[in-house]
């Protein structure tokens, strides 16, 4: 595979994986409409869907750090990122590059921030439920319900708390 061949691989993978960074930013604005208005299906597709563009942008992924790494070693540049490696590559296809780049590094930032935007909003609901429900019932404060619904003391056994919630 020539230099040329594998400068365009790897522009072919990053702009795959942009597109399916952007793909992903709109499941999660839907993720988000959807757990504001609380509409429980559509929270779940929205779901499904982002767990498939997920698996996709980490395809494309490493798609593109393979081209990344065959550039690499095409041009002798042994350590760097993909900005040193770039100066190494002819000028039209080096604009290309780091343009494609810097709009991929963008794209990652926005679906961080979108997630992180999410997160606080359900943390901030969880809190406010939370504090509603202890002033409401002050009395069931921590009270600890069996499997059954009923009432249980709490013993001194090991807690196994689900982290993903």
């Amino acid at each position: 595979m020539t230099q040329m061949e594998t400068v365009f691989a790897l522009s072919s993978a990053m702009s795959a994986e942009i597109a399916c960074f952007e793909a992903y930013l709109a499941a999660q604005r839907s993720f988000s409409e959807s757990l504001v208005a609380r509409d429980w299906a559509a929270l779940q597709i929205a779901m499904g869907i982002q767990d498939e563009l997920a698996r996709a942008i980490a395809e494309k992924e490493a798609e593109r750090a393979e081209a990344f790494e065959a550039l690499r070693a095409q041009t002798g540049c042994e350590a760097g990122g993909m900005y040193r490696v770039a100066l190494l590559v002819p000028e039209p296809e080096r604009s290309e590059l780091t343009d494609l780049y810097r709009r991929l590094k963008l794209a990652a930032m926005r679906a961080k921030f979108e997630n992180a935007s999410v997160r606080d909003y359900a943390a901030g609901n969880r809190d406010l439920l939370h504090a509603v429900l202890e002033e409401l019932f002050p009395e069931k404060k921590h009270t600890m319900y069996g499997r059954s619904g009923r009432t249980v003391q709490p013993g001194l056994d090991a807690v196994l708390l689900n982290t993903a919630l």
